[in-house]
């Protein structure tokens, strides 16, 4: 299993854009359906992550700066055993990660360059 994150998602996204919905029910080719409990993707329909297998864990930035993260729950089907469908659970913001004092020494240094 993986973990994905924003931006290897992107990477892996139809034409470059991550935002990939199927209201068909049939997703693009190495994509499937995902549900997600709550967090900002928790109203979509139709949202499709790349799978399968479904990755592990999914962050997401949020529109007001960092990430959000999520859980992969369970993954089963509905209706066709050849269309799973991963369901995730929200894990909440992602914390920034802390910074050694030498990693703070070269931003500073970057910021007053």
């Amino acid at each position: 299993m993986a973990v994905v994150s924003w931006q290897r998602w992107q990477g892996l996204a139809v034409g470059g854009h991550a935002d990939v919905f199927d209201l068909s029910g049939a997703p693009p080719q190495g994509w499937m359906h995902a549900v997600f409990n709550g967090g900002p993707y928790g109203e979509d329909i139709g949202r499709c992550v790349p799978g399968p297998p479904a990755p592990v864990s999914l962050t997401v930035p949020l529109p007001e700066g960092g990430e959000f993260g999520y859980r992969l729950w369970a993954v089963g089907s509905w209706s066709q055993p050849g269309d799973p469908i991963a369901v995730y659970d929200e894990t909440g913001p992602v914390p920034e990660l802390p910074l050694s004092e030498l990693e703070k020494s070269w931003l500073n240094r970057r910021a007053s360059s």
